[in-house]
């Protein structure tokens, strides 16, 4: 018997997907870059009809447009500039040359969606389509983070064996992730240590409530509730009832980080706290 998801059908009076044409993705869902499955343009011209003035047997000279027309589809404001006003019998009516309207006509205005306006087997397919394609991105957002994550730990000092066994991860499988990540994510995670840093300054070593904390300088009140935010995610931080307060991870962020820029290791492992046991042993 084949089985499905109960998610793979949406419910009844449930809302259309929301889809955006973006540059070089074509349409892709809202907020994402994830392309909408089968979608096809629905242009200017598929959508208003407007009335057409020619000869028998010619190609049209050029459109009417009512103004209630207009008045109801903002998509059609440009005609009050473009067309002449002329009386009609109802209502006042706008006339296009052809050609302007030909040009317009071919602007993709919304698209045909057939996880929405298809119908039987092909909706499911293209239901079960977008499941996947979110379900991946969601997979692919999580590698990122937990990379991230694993090159933050090696460089605030947690060796790649402690970091492995936090993960169930091999050690080897932890180097691979940490020793050759994107540029992208080494960048995040220097800014991310830096302003930590300056954050992990300006609350000291004692539980302080967010409203006590003093001006940040350059981080702005937004940018200071995204790194606490950040902060809190990461386990730097922890929320007590009388404040914020770092955790001993925290600390070391900012013993490793003077909050005024990298240090000479970044980009660099950290030694843990046992290799540096052993180096002075020595």
């Amino acid at each position: 018997m084949l089985s499905f998801p109960k998610t793979l059908a949406l419910a009844n009076g449930g809302d259309r997907p929301i889809v955006v044409l973006k540059d070089g993705h074509g349409w892709v869902y809202e907020g994402t870059d994830i392309p909408a499955v089968g979608a096809r343009d629905i242009t200017l011209g598929e959508a208003v009809n407007p009335l057409r003035v020619s000869r028998v047997n010619e190609e049209p000279e050029a459109v009417l447009i009512p103004l209630s027309t207009i008045i109801e589809d903002e998509r059609l404001n440009w005609v009050l500039q473009a067309g002449r006003k002329l009386d009609g019998d109802d209502e006042p009516m706008f006339k296009l040359p052809w050609s302007v309207w030909q040009e317009h006509a071919e602007e993709p205005i919304d698209a045909w969606l057939p996880e929405w306006d298809a119908a039987g087997l092909d909706r499911s397919l293209a239901r079960a389509e977008r499941a996947f394609r979110f379900a991946r991105q969601a997979l692919d957002d999580a590698g990122a983070a937990r990379q991230r994550l694993i090159v933050l730990a090696v460089r605030l000092g947690k060796s790649k064996s402690a970091t492995g066994r936090a993960l169930g991860l091999s050690t080897v499988r932890v180097q691979q992730l940490n020793d050759d990540p994107p540029q992208e994510v080494l960048s995040e995670v220097d800014d991310f240590l830096q302003a930590a840093a300056r954050v992990a300054g300006l609350l000291g070593t004692d539980p302080c409530p967010r409203e006590n904390l003093p001006d940040s300088g350059d981080l702005g009140g937004d940018g200071l509730d995204e790194v606490i935010t950040a902060m809190l995610a990461t386990g730097l931080l922890e929320q007590r009832p009388e404040g914020l307060l770092l955790t001993d991870d925290g600390r070391q962020a900012l013993a490793d980080h003077d909050g005024s820029a990298a240090g000479p290791n970044s980009g660099t492992e950290q030694p843990s706290d046992r290799e540096r046991s052993s180096n002075a042993a020595r």
